[in-house]
């Protein structure tokens, strides 16, 4: 392994621990489950994760990359619905309330897809008002640059391992949208790290003074209550200049007995008298996702598209990446597939695709299928090369 390859598995492993607030920068990355996440292994990554009952945090993160958000849910529940209020389309009012803004910061919380497909869509509306920058905390120190000619792969980031998060990220590479890292690990304290953040992105502003940039952070970056001490307070503090901010809520995760006061296929903001509810008061905006909208939120990664593989008598993992797709790539869908099933339904766009699957002691290539413009119901089997 290569002293810069060495150099970058220890600033993510770093990063990976401070994300998750259990403790100071490790000397040496994790071990087994965060080599077999570099190697483009996040099924045997996340079983590893769940033999470490320190890492709880940590395996509900990796198992949204393969599709299991339940852990997380029930890590961290859900948020509820205001009762009482007048529910509005969420990209219509971000496209309003960001038409005089040069900066707008949107959260995620690290378990939800959701909120990832939600940063897809605000990338294609704010697109069209001119911003053409995303300054992303989950990135990688060299990723920026390696995302002008390269495709999002295992060393983009941490994050960026969820098939969701890369489409997302393809979106803005097919926009010609520049990344920007601003994440900043030189101190070993949250303050540290909340100032460095805002000072890489006033220098950015400063460099580009009539750009307008969109950026993405993790919780409670984008809060601006100053004494708090988050990102987004001190960003302000630093060019002077005021973005919108934007909370997604932790919406939608599976309970039938919920009741809902919107239902709709789009996120939505509640509003009251006139202005936005804004849940915990430390950002602008507060989006919601019914879970209409969690559903619909799965189509912009493609038609669902059912596969066929033969039954193996373990959990597996099946992935679909383009054809032209490296090794290395984060696939464009992936599910798991129970023991002993024999298909398992993939988010796909039209064209070829190369189907794997992953076991726990490897990866398996079973051959090609080919998604029509037009999607069809019947079983697609992987052909053999």
């Amino acid at each position: 392994m290569s002293s810069r390859t060495t150099s970058r598995l220890r600033w993510i492993a770093s990063l990976v621990l401070a994300l998750n607030c259990t403790g100071a920068a490790a000397a040496e990355p994790p071990s087994d489950w965060f080599k077999r996440l570099q190697e483009n292994r996040p099924w045997a990554a996340v079983q590893a994760l769940r033999q470490l009952p320190d890492q709880t945090q940590v395996a509900a993160q990796v198992g949204v990359f393969v599709g299991d958000e339940a852990p997380g849910c029930a890590l961290f529940g859900r948020s509820a619905f205001p009762e009482g209020a007048d529910y509005r389309d969420a990209l219509k009012t971000i496209a309003t309330m960001a038409a005089g803004r040069q900066v707008v910061m949107l959260n995620e919380t690290h378990v939800r897809s959701v909120h990832r497909a939600f940063l897809l869509r605000v990338i294609e509306r704010l697109h069209t008002l001119g911003f053409d920058a995303l300054a992303v905390e989950a990135l990688n120190p060299d990723a920026p640059e390696r995302l002008r000619t390269a495709g999002v792969d295992v060393e983009t980031g941490f994050y960026t391992h969820d098939p969701v998060f890369a489409a997302a990220l393809r979106r803005a590479q097919a926009l010609n949208w520049e990344f920007v890292h601003y994440e900043a690990m030189d101190g070993d304290d949250r303050a540290a790290r909340e100032s460095g953040q805002a000072r890489n992105l006033a220098a950015w502003i400063e460099r580009n003074p009539g750009r307008r940039l969109l950026v993405y952070a993790g919780g409670s970056h984008i809060s601006k209550v100053v004494e708090d001490g988050w990102m987004a307070a001190r960003f302000i503090a630093e060019p002077g200049i005021e973005p919108l901010t934007i909370r997604q809520a932790v919406t939608a995760c599976p309970n039938p007995d919920a009741t809902w006061p919107a239902e709709s296929a789009a996120a939505q903001v509640a509003f009251r008298d006139g202005r936005p509810v804004q849940g915990a008061g430390d950002a602008d905006l507060m989006v919601l996702h019914p879970p209409g909208a969690v559903q619909a939120a799965k189509s912009m990664l493609g038609a669902p598209t059912p596969v066929c593989v033969a039954p193996v008598h373990r959990d597996t993992l099946l992935r679909a990446f383009a054809s032209a797709d490296p090794p290395t790539a984060i696939p464009r869908d992936q599910s798991i597939v129970p023991a002993d099933d024999r298909s398992a339904m993939l988010r796909l766009a039209p064209g070829r695709h190369r189907i794997e699957r992953e076991h726990l002691d490897g990866r398996q290539t079973l051959g090609h299928v080919t998604v029509a413009a037009d999607p069809v119901e019947a079983c697609l089997s992987p052909d053999a090369d």
